[in-house]
């Protein structure tokens, strides 16, 4: 009787993270919250990062750099894009 309720636990916790995994991705947390366009997109070798500055940086990034400038303090997130610049024309 108790590994069967052992399993059912399990099975339960199981499909709880996997029910918040997919919440969380369809909320924007996971890999898909990057910034939807790119103004200044600069490339090197294949590997593309989104010079736009922005006055924070989102939740998602992980390599954030503070810019002084004229107007105060911005941001820019120095991730990589691995699938090129969104909205840029060139």
């Amino acid at each position: 009787m108790k590994s069967s309720t052992r399993a059912l636990l399990a099975l339960l916790v199981l499909q709880a993270v996997l029910i918040s995994a997919a919440v969380a991705e369809s909320n924007g947390v996971g890999a898909s919250a990057k910034k939807a366009c790119c103004s200044f997109c600069n490339s090197w070798s294949g590997v593309y990062t989104c010079d736009d500055l922005l006055t924070k940086c989102a939740a998602t990034c992980q390599n954030c750099a503070a810019v002084p400038t004229d107007k105060g303090t911005r941001y820019r997130c120095r991730d990589f894009l691995p699938a090129g610049c969104p909205c840029k024309a060139n």
